[in-house]
């Protein structure tokens, strides 16, 4: 089962990275014992101010940064009881996160906004992290008020959709976790300039259906048990717009996926509609692998 005993919170002291903070607080169940808080000043911004001012804005800036990280490191300190170690980093904040969140094997924390504008976690930086980092990463979205409640867990039956339910009991030992399957007829369209009757199409999806019940089943079955009994729900039709409206219709606070998934006829080729899923939707996300 994914270790959640190492965090790295990645901060920037904004709002959202606030709401990080906050999510953390509220992962003690997830048995967290080292928290360590991170910084990146850009390299490139620093260069910049050089060129644009003076050498001692650069430093100060730096003075400034490493006090913000100890004010915010000792209030974490008094809410969790743990040694809170912080660390200011100069360079790419994307690959200096990703370098630490390896080099201290943690659950990567990181803070986004709620909207699909694309800033510091949005967008091209968000697209990084997921597409260099093998660390389970949780990007939080919304205010943290309570531990998660409901969560869902799209998954396609691959070691690494086993590896995403496991790592939601861990993380949020007592929700309600909702096991989601999308599933397509292949060539659906191709089939209908073929002439293929809706009656035959009408078969096909039964087919396809019958099928998936049948690995859901095996695939639960397969699960380590939790504090409250699984729900697994089969969908027809294109994953990640399916996935999106099941958040809204069940009211999801937490959406859990792997990072990579089956390719091949028939199935959720999870890889590409988890990376679509954690940059457009606007709830907290975690992305985990094997």
């Amino acid at each position: 089962m994914t270790d959640f005993s190492r965090i790295l919170l990645a901060t920037d002291f904004s709002e959202r990275s606030e709401n990080a903070a906050q999510r953390v607080l509220l992962l003690e169940s997830a048995g967290v014992k080292e928290l360590r808080l991170l910084h990146v000043l850009s390299g490139t911004l620093l260069d910049e101010l050089k060129h644009l001012v003076s050498k001692g804005v650069s430093a100060r800036l730096r003075e400034a940064m490493q006090q913000k990280l100890i004010e915010q490191a000792t209030k974490l300190q008094t809410a969790t009881g743990l040694n809170v170690e912080c660390n200011l980093e100069i360079g790419r904040p994307h690959a200096v996160i990703i370098q630490q969140g390896k080099e201290t094997d943690s659950l990567i924390v990181v803070g986004a906004h709620a909207s699909a504008v694309r800033d510091w976690v949005q967008g091209s930086m968000l697209e990084r992290l997921l597409g260099g980092s093998q660390q389970p990463m949780l990007v939080v979205r919304q205010p943290a008020k309570t531990p998660y409640r409901r969560v869902l867990v799209p998954v396609d039956f691959s070691p690494c959709s086993a590896a995403a339910v496991e790592a939601a009991m861990k993380l949020a030992p007592q929700a309600e976790i909702t096991l989601l399957h999308v599933s397509a007829l292949p060539f659906e369209s191709k089939l209908r300039f073929a002439g293929i009757s809706e009656a035959e199409m009408t078969e096909y999806r039964l087919t396809c259906r019958q099928g998936a019940e049948r690995e859901m089943d095996s695939f639960m079955q397969g699960l380590t048990m939790h504090s409250k009994p699984l729900v697994s729900r089969l969908e027809y039709g294109n994953a990640p717009e399916v996935i999106l409206e099941m958040v809204d219709r069940e009211a999801s606070d937490l959406i859990v996926m792997g990072r990579y998934g089956k390719s091949g006829i028939g199935q959720m080729l999870l890889g590409s509609v988890t990376e679509y899923v954690a940059t457009t939707s606007d709830r907290d996300i975690m992305v985990v692998g094997l």
